[in-house]
């Protein structure tokens, strides 16, 4: 069994669905499941700013049946997270997570994120910077589909050739972009012929009905337009006999959204029967899950680079039925698993005022990748009659059900994927160790100087080691100070309260100088001018030049 080679860096919200239900959050979510199945008593690490989210990343990791250890280790990193080697970021690395490590040593560990949608200007210019320094050679960013990667290697390319031809630029180091799909827990989808046939029961699912599930958010403008398949659910029950039904499964952003819905299903399926289920009625959801025939997930969206919820029906064993589109072009094998319905895009060049538009705040973001929609085709005809040959034959949905299953229990359960990441990360050491001899040391954070250089000419003076220091004031007057917010603000782990006190204690011994004052105390040399500041500050040590 593998060992985990790398940190995960703990940010609540990518973790959980408690606040919001979406790809990225799910995917978190059951990665963190999955770092239980995969290591159930190993030892895990985690890396955050604060150690704020330990405590909710111990939890959560218990509540998911692990019994390891947890080591936390505080950014910027330390010896031990050298040694360990890689830290994993639950999106796409901040520029700010790479400067932070290399202030410590370009190559003292790897940084590695993963990508989710990549259609907000947010996440384009993120990966603009990828390209660029402070990212080196031994970080990635992992591209969860073949899509994902071309769009990623275009606007790497588009910046390091504008680069190139204003400034000049002729060195860029980058990132690898591996090709590594988002996992699922696979083993929480599994169905039986007994919850199957409850659920559909408690659905009031006839035994000749075949139901097609769509779970997920129900947003046409943001996931998929469904009018394309109401259309053809309309046509497919004219031929099949009106046996067809459809369960909407999933969470409409406000009333107006769902009122569209009703209006659509209305007037282009009237002759097939749809049951609504509250995604966040857990009972029910899980229910649609479980009575489901087929899986239908027809994205139209730029805003979709993966598509989590085709591989889960996978996982249960359910044939798919999708558009194809991003990362669908990866997990559905067209034939196998289910069928991928053909899409077309406009040419190009006939889209660069919706961008202009969104980039100038003319357009929002919901109406920019809702246009770009509108403009995107999920063919008509191959759709319905993929939708007639799974309602007519369950032996089709049977034999694509069970290799979608396989697929989706060997290729997909997030401890497969773990153990992607566990070697990737071990590639990354490689590459690491090999640049060592001439990688950089400890580099600046360009644009974040020191405050004290970067302001310095504020000042009438500097401090210098030759100047001499005094007690002007005893243990009273600091233990009153201590006590005050307006002067223990300043107290945290690089200046904590106890060096302040000690090097009070050292001053009052007598008059000496700086530099002998701050080497009698044990604290790290910045720390240790914070806190002769710090009592100079207050009056109660005294500066003599």
């Amino acid at each position: 069994m593998s060992t985990a080679n790398f940190a995960l860096y703990y940010a609540g919200d990518a973790y959980s669905t408690e606040a919001k239900i979406m790809g990225r959050q799910s995917a978190g979510k059951a990665l963190m499941k999955g770092v239980a199945r995969r290591w159930p008593t190993g030892e895990i690490h985690g890396f955050a700013p604060s150690r704020v989210g330990a405590q909710a990343m111990l939890k959560q990791l218990t509540d998911f049946g692990w019994k390891g250890g947890l080591r936390w280790r505080d950014a910027p990193g330390d010896d031990e997270l050298d040694a360990l080697g890689a830290v994993y970021y639950p999106s796409p690395v901040p520029v700010q997570m790479a400067h932070a490590r290399n202030t410590r040593g370009t190559a003292s560990y790897s940084l590695f994120g993963v990508t989710h949608t990549l259609s907000s200007m947010n996440a384009m210019d993120r990966m603009a910077e990828i390209a660029q320094a402070p990212f080196q050679s031994w970080d990635a960013l992992i591209c969860t589909s073949s899509v994902a990667l071309s769009v990623v290697t275009h606007l790497g390319d588009e910046m390091r050739a504008w680069l190139t031809e204003h400034t000049g630029a002729t060195k860029f180091s980058g990132a690898q972009l591996p090709v590594i799909p988002l996992g699922v827990d696979a083993p929480a989808f599994a169905r039986d012929d007994w919850s199957i046939a409850e659920a559909r029961q408690k659905l009031g699912l006839a035994p000749d009905e075949i139901a097609f599930l769509f779970a997920g958010r129900l947003t046409f403008h943001a996931k998929a337009n469904p009018a394309v398949f109401y259309r053809a659910l309309e046509a497919a029950s004219q031929q099949v006999g009106g046996r067809l039904v459809c369960i909407e499964a999933g969470i409409h952003a406000n009333e107006g959204t769902a009122a569209a819905f009703a209006a659509a299903r209305a007037g282009l399926a009237p002759s097939a029967r749809f049951i609504e289920i509250d995604g966040n009625d857990e009972a029910q959801y899980g229910r649609a899950w479980r009575a489901a025939d087929v899986f239908v997930s027809l994205s139209d969206n730029i805003q979709e680079t993966f598509g989590l919820t085709p591989v889960e029906a996978m996982a249960a064993g359910l044939p798919v039925l999708v558009s194809d589109w991003n990362g669908y072009k990866d997990t559905v094998r067209d034939g196998i698993d289910g069928y991928r319905v053909p899409t077309i895009l406009p040419p190009d060049g006939t889209g660069s005022h919706l961008a202009r538009r969104y980039a100038l705040a003319l357009d929002t973001y919901d109406y920019y990748i809702g246009r770009v929609s509108m403009a995107t085709v999920v063919e008509f005809e191959p759709l319905t009659q993929r939708i007639v040959s799974l309602a007519r034959s369950p032996d089709l949905r049977s034999a694509l059900g069970a290799a979608g299953r396989q697929r989706a229990t060997t290729e997909f359960d997030w401890p497969h994927i773990l153990d992607r990441y566990v070697e990737l990360a071990a590639h990354l050491g490689a590459l690491r160790e090999a640049g060592r001899a001439t990688a950089p040391g400890p580099a600046p954070w360009l644009g974040r100087p020191d405050p004290f250089t970067l302001f310095g000419g504020f000042s009438t003076d500097r401090l210098e080691g030759g100047w001499r220091v005094g007690a002007t004031g005893d243990a009273v007057a600091l233990n009153s100070l201590l006590d005050l917010a307006m002067a223990n603000y300043a107290f945290d782990a690089s200046l904590p309260p106890d060096v302040v006190v000690e090097m009070h204690r050292r001053a009052c011994e007598g008059e000496q100088p700086v530099h002998v004052l701050l080497v009698s105390v044990a604290a790290a040399p910045a720390t240790r001018i914070r806190a002769l500041m710090w009592l100079c500050k207050f009056g109660l040590l005294s500066l003599r030049r």
